[in-house]
C-alpha cells in the first residue's frame, strides 16, 4: 500500500511539472499581400548560425519536411517561396498581430480585413520562421515558437516537434498546376 502511494505522488510531481509555465509558447502572423494560391514551390535563403551546420541542418530537415508535407516542392530555379529562419539568443520584444484564422482568410480574401496589432515579450531560444515571396520579397508568413527548452546538447530531431508545432499554425497546401 505504501509502495501504491509513493508511486501515485511520483506520477502527481511529474504531472504537475509538465504542466508547468515552461510550455512552448507559438503563435504566427501573416500578411494580406500573400498570394498564397499561387505558391507550389520554395528554398532556403543561407544559413547564418555560424556555430554549428549540425543547427542549420537539423531545422531545415525539419521545415522541408512539414513544407513537403503540405504538398510544396524544393526548386534550386525561382521558387515561389524563400524561407528564413533565426534563433534569438536573448529575450526579445516582439510585434505580432490578432487576425483571422489563415486558411479562412485565404478562402474570402477579406479586403477589409485589418491588422490588430499585439506586443510579445519573447523568451530566449525563439525559433522564427519566414516565408518570404520570392518575386517581391516580402514576408508573407512568419511561425514563431518561444519557451524552447535551453538545452545546449540538442539531439537528433529536437527541432522537429517544434517546427511541427510552427507550422501547425499553417494549414495552407501548395497549389497544384
Amino acid at each position: 500500500m505504501k509502495k501504491c502511494i509513493g508511486v501515485l505522488c511520483m506520477l502527481a510531481v511529474v504531472a504537475m511539472a509538465g504542466c508547468s509555465s515552461s510550455k512552448l509558447f507559438v503563435e504566427h502572423d501573416y500578411s494580406y499581400e500573400g498570394h498564397f494560391k499561387n505558391y507550389e514551390s520554395f528554398n532556403f535563403l543561407e544559413c547564418e548560425f555560424v556555430d554549428s551546420t549540425l543547427l542549420c541542418s537539423d531545422i531545415q530537415d525539419a521545415i522541408r519536411h512539414q513544407m513537403e508535407a503540405r504538398g510544396y516542392r524544393v526548386s534550386n530555379r525561382s521558387p515561389n517561396l524563400l524561407i528564413s529562419y533565426n534563433i534569438f539568443r536573448s529575450d526579445l520584444r516582439f510585434r505580432g498581430y490578432q487576425q483571422p484564422v489563415i486558411k479562412d482568410w485565404v478562402l474570402r480574401e477579406d479586403d477589409e480585413a485589418t491588422y490588430k496589432r499585439i506586443d510579445y515579450n519573447l523568451d530566449e531560444g525563439t525559433l522564427m520562421i519566414s516565408l518570404i515571396d520570392a518575386e517581391s520579397y516580402q514576408v508573407i508568413w512568419k511561425g514563431y515558437a518561444s519557451k524552447m527548452m535551453r538545452n545546449q546538447n540538442f539531439k537528433n530531431n529536437y527541432f522537429k516537434g517544434i517546427v511541427r508545432s510552427i507550422f501547425d499554425q499553417y494549414p495552407l497546401m501548395a497549389t497544384a498546376r
